[in-house]
């Protein structure tokens, strides 16, 4: 019986996995291929579901793929397994959270059960272009956050260094390069914007070679440090009320995302917040009732934040 494929997609907070899986959902949607999504949530709510609307998806959430949590991983992989012949999926895409380590989940897909079924094709991680020298500095960035970076890195068989746009210059590029290839000196890496030509080079290699390949894997680090926080938003706000709010904790934040209404105009925003950059997105369907979510990601959160 044919594997299943699996293509992990990976990076930290911010590095732009969920747009990438978007891009790879098209991708195999158009090569007329089935395909199943697991996405894995630090908070307890998928706040981005409605960008999988009608799809077959599967949620971890509460977790990095790690510790407690391989528990539901695995769960996920058995009712996976019951539905797969079934429903004809050739595919599955998983999305980890940005504190999530490959091991982990590759370590899972290895146990006996799983890997008679399942076959991880590819091991994606994308890398903020911008921030990454940042997030690996000594100088600003915590010790758990650089081993993070270097866990993610060194389980890619594939390196995206994504938002290359915003690198002012060759000399720039470069710097960044060297020090990833210092963690990992052999898997391709390619340059991107919004996940551009990831697919590109999915298909390339598929043409080049059909073979099965194992992928080796690093062991990992917990990162409990890093907490996901829900807060609800009671009362409409302005996008200029929700940009003060993450200035005012940017020291804490790593990362936010979230749905909220905006009192000028009493409609829904979807936003995503990330190394000091807010991107905001009015929301297509209408939900009656609906709250409004916050979830944001930091590493020296307090028990209570209030919006």
């Amino acid at each position: 019986m044919k594997k299943i494929n699996v293509y992990l997609i990976n990076g930290f907070l911010g590095s732009g996995k969920t747009t990438t899986l978007l891009k790879c959902m098209e991708y195999f949607k158009g090569k007329n291929k089935k395909y199943a999504i697991i996405l894995n949530e630090l908070g307890e709510t998928n706040i981005e579901r409605h960008l999988f609307h009608d799809e077959s998806l599967y949620e971890l959430l509460n977790g990095c793929v790690c510790c407690s949590i391989k528990d539901d991983l695995r769960t996920t992989l058995d009712d996976l397994t019951e539905t797969l012949y079934k429903e004809n999926i050739e595919v599955v895409l998983l999305e980890g959270t940005g504190v999530a380590n490959p091991s982990e989940i590759m370590e899972t897909f290895n146990e006996k059960a799983y890997r008679e079924v399942f076959h991880i094709a590819e091991s994606i991680c994308l890398i903020d272009s911008l921030h990454f020298i940042e997030y690996t500095s000594v100088f600003s960035s915590s010790k758990e956050v650089r081993q993070l970076q270097k866990e993610q890195i060194e389980n890619g068989t594939m390196l995206v260094l994504n938002k290359i746009d915003q690198l002012s210059s060759k000399q720039a590029i470069e710097k960044v390069e060297k020090r990833i290839r210092k963690i990992n000196a052999d898997a391709p890496l390619i340059h991107s914007k919004y996940g551009n030509g990831v697919t590109e080079f999915l298909e390339k290699k598929q043409i080049n070679s059909n073979k099965e390949h194992s992928i080796s894997f690093h062991h990992h680090h917990h990162h409990h440090h890093i907490k996901a926080i829900k807060l609800v938003q009671t009362t409409a706000m302005t996008k200029r009320d929700l940009r003060d709010f993450l200035k005012n904790n940017q020291d804490k934040l790593l990362r936010a995302k979230g749905t909220i209404k905006n009192s000028e105009d009493q409609l829904w925003y979807h936003f995503q917040y990330a190394s000091g950059l807010l991107e905001w997105q009015k929301v297509s369907e209408n939900v009656p009732n609906r709250k409004g979510e916050i979830i944001i990601i930091g590493e020296k959160l307090p028990k209570e934040v209030s919006i």
